[in-house]
């Protein structure tokens, strides 16, 4: 059966459409690795569904599985398809093994390791990976107990046996590259093919979702989410909206959160940056929950912080307390540090029963000790805690040397040693809450915050929040939210905040002032302007640099004035410039993005004449000039904007978007013309024609608003417009 065929129902959007051809293509290939790159609402998880069913009709052998627990069940809620997490699909728990020992008595260096399994399916398997972009490829250190090598892609990779040509196994890697990356890396390696080629010779074929499904186009949330990606994906960190929509995003004040949390009967979480942050919010929300500040309690809602191999229960799984004794188990451990000082810990355990899902979504019950020192402390033990648990374990098993059967056995099933570790988990960090998704999700904004910032009085400012990590953190946490996303005291900024109307008498004065008395000289491309750069081969040189020398060649011919040459060498671009038997040399720079330094030099070495290099120096330095690449290519009011450029400048989309949103029915965008730097509108309203120049800098801030004089004909539609500007510029936001 055609895997298209079991699309047969959807109506699929294009992006949709060109992955499943990529895939098809590489099962038909002998590549391994496909990376499936889909960004929220553009509709993953349909395709996945779809893959599994032909895989099914096929009879062929896959695994799916994601990086938690809490992944899996999403994963299997929505295509109703077994999962498993990546730990239980390719890790065996029957056999220890020992790899490593410590030289002290009290050393606790040494780890156990749990061995990979025999793949038996692993000559003509699929492994389909969800939510890729959490499987870290760093080493995975701090426990008593590992997992295979430590490197999860790399054991998934060897557990495949994908790097085997005796095979024709293959893993599917599906996820979403906005979202944050594993802990200690600074990128997600599974959706990466430069890293699967470099560090395991693996030849990838990738395909990319961004379009949002057209089901969900009016989603708030997903429409906030599309426009951080588009942040992320172009660099320019210029825009963040979380307002209310009154919709599905809400903005609670700080003193109304709980009880809005409290209204929520569905699915919900509360998300935030700093452990500090979860730590306070769970105390309230059990405070005002128990009517004081109780210890662990049944009803709890809690989430495992650590893998817990001998109860099966992973980080990041949540669970409910169904029982919690009333009396801890406390023992002050005491032990020399290697300087030879006493250290003195004091551990504190308590008996609790929990109960989570299993991976069918059935009631699991498990029982166990939690450590009370990591339920109240950080998300993580401190390397006198581990210490103390080993110290504490070789206290109560004297007669056991470490390296026997007898040691490995009794260390692997004690539930001192292999305590629970445990968090409340009514507020948990975003990285805790990646791979789940919650009917309502409330976000706590103190990413990019000073320590003492204040949720009642505090404003938001811009400083920490222009940059990929805080958009990327801001992307994954809006997210988890399927219904309701509450936001409490987000922050605000525009790239319209530093808009300036200049009146067109303002702009006569200013330019007197200065003592420019040309206007702004307008460029056609005309066939002898194409003629140009094709003597000189510029006609797929960047944009950038065509513009640069239409400038230069228009202004100066007037002048006959002639460029003889033109040479790019490495970032310089160079003009020698005649005029009857005077030559002139410039020298200009340019960086990476081809866009030009102001400054310029002269070249002795082909410069004849110092007053020809003056008088062109003058033309250029009081000379403004715009090339039209197109008069007729414009955006109408009807017609979507340009996907490449929205992609690539989106704060270009949001100010079409905001103007059109304040015209009245009978005004409307006739043009847009994208020049360079500054975007040319054409408003109309009957008669009525106003041509408006929206300047804009390299960081993406728009700054003057410039009305043409010569191309405005109504003062009434002018003032309309000045008002527009002033309402975009006036909106709150964060400076």
């Amino acid at each position: 059966m055609n895997l298209f065929n079991h699309f047969k129902t959807i109506t699929l959007t294009n992006d949709q459409k060109n992955a499943l051809e990529q895939f098809y293509a590489f099962l038909q290939s002998e590549k391994r690795v496909f990376i499936l790159q889909g960004y929220a609402g553009s509709g993953k998880t349909t395709l996945l569904k779809g893959i599994v069913e032909y895989f099914q009709s096929l009879e062929q052998i896959y695994q799916l599985m994601a990086p938690t627990g809490r992944a899996a069940k999403v994963i299997n809620q929505k295509t109703g398809f077994p999962s498993t997490t990546i730990h239980k699909g390719i890790y065996s728990f029957d056999e220890l093994q020992e790899i490593e020992r410590g030289e002290e008595k009290n050393d606790v260096s040494f780890l156990y390791q749990y061995k990979m399994r025999n793949n038996p399916d692993a000559h003509d398997s699929i492994l389909i990976i969800d939510e890729a972009s959490m499987v870290s490829d760093s080493l995975s250190e701090g426990e008593f107990f590992r997992f295979g090598s430590g490197h999860l892609l790399k054991d998934l990779i060897n557990y495949g046996r994908i790097q085997d040509p005796a095979t024709t196994s293959k893993i599917v890697f599906i996820g979403d590259p906005a979202q944050l990356p594993p802990v200690g890396m600074s990128f997600s390696p599974a959706l990466d093919p430069a890293y699967l080629k470099q560090h395991y010779q693996l030849e990838v074929l990738t395909a990319e979702m961004k379009e949002v499904k057209r089901q969900d186009a009016n989603n708030g949330i997903l429409l906030a989410a599309t426009k951080m990606r588009q942040c992320l994906t172009s660099g320019f960190f210029n825009d963040f909206d979380l307002k209310t929509n009154k919709k599905d995003i809400f903005n609670p004040l700080y003193e109304d959160y709980l009880q809005s949390y409290k209204s929520q009967t569905g699915q919900k979480i509360i998300i935030c940056y700093k452990n500090k942050t979860a730590l306070d919010l769970n105390k309230a929300i059990r405070k005002d929950k128990f009517q004081g500040e109780l210890p662990i309690q049944p009803s709890d809602t809690v989430i495992v912080g650590g893998n817990n191999y001998r109860l099966g229960i992973m980080n990041g799984e949540f669970a409910v307390v169904s029982g919690a004794k009333s009396s801890v188990e406390t023992r002050e451990i005491r032990f020399k540090t290697k300087g030879g000082n006493i250290e003195s810990v004091k551990l504190t355990w308590r008996l609790i029963q929990l109960v989570l899902p299993d991976d069918n979504g059935q009631p699991k019950n498990v029982s166990g000790y939690i450590l009370e020192n990591y339920l109240y402390g950080d998300n993580y033990l401190k390397p006198e805690e581990q210490r103390a648990l080993y110290v504490d374990f070789k206290t109560r098993y004297p007669k056991l040397r470490k390296g026997t059967e007898e040691f490995k056995e009794a260390i692997s099933n004690d539930e001192y040693f292999n305590c629970i570790h445990l968090k409340y988990g009514y507020a948990v960090t975003c990285h805790k809450a990646q791979g789940g998704e919650w009917e309502s999700a409330f976000v706590f904004w103190d990413r990019g915050v000073n320590s003492d910032f204040n949720f009642y009085e505090s404003e938001q400012s811009r400083t920490g929040k222009s940059n990929a990590d805080f958009y990327r953190w801001a992307y994954t946490a809006t997210t988890r939210a399927s219904k309701n996303l509450f936001c409490i005291n987000p922050p605000y900024f525009s790239s319209f905040s530093n808009m300036s109307f200049i009146d067109v008498n303002v702009q006569r004065e200013f330019n007197k002032l200065i003592g420019v008395n040309t206007e702004t000289v307008e460029i056609d491309l005309n066939d002898e302007v194409m003629g140009e750069l094709k003597r000189f081969d510029l006609l797929e040189a960047p944009l950038s640099l065509q513009d640069h020398f239409i400038s230069h060649w228009y202004l100066l011919k007037k002048q006959y004035i002639d460029i003889i040459e033109w040479e790019r060498v490495g970032y310089e671009i160079r003009y020698v410039f005649k005029r009857d038997d005077q030559t002139a040399a410039f020298k200009y720079w340019v960086n990476g993005k081809n866009e030009f330094k102001l400054n310029f030099q002269k070249l002795p070495s082909k410069t004849n004449s110092d007053v020809l290099f003056k008088f062109i120096s003058n033309i250029l330095e009081n000379s403004n000039t715009i090339i039209n690449r197109s008069t007729n290519e414009g955006v109408l009011n009807k017609i979507k904007f340009e996907v490449d450029l929205e992609e690539n400048k989106p704060f270009l989309k949001n100010l079409f978007d905001e103007i059109t949103l304040y015209l009245n029915f009978n005004e409307f965008i006739s043009n847009v013309i994208h020049l360079d730097y500054r975007e040319r509108y054409t408003i109309e309203y009957g008669s009525s024609v106003c041509v408006i120049d929206f300047e804009y800098n390299k960081e993406g801030f728009f700054g003057r608003v410039l009305p043409l004089e010569s191309k405005c004909n109504d003062l009434d539609l002018l003032e309309k417009i000045k008002i527009i500007v002033n309402k975009l510029k006036q909106a709150d936001y964060a400076i």
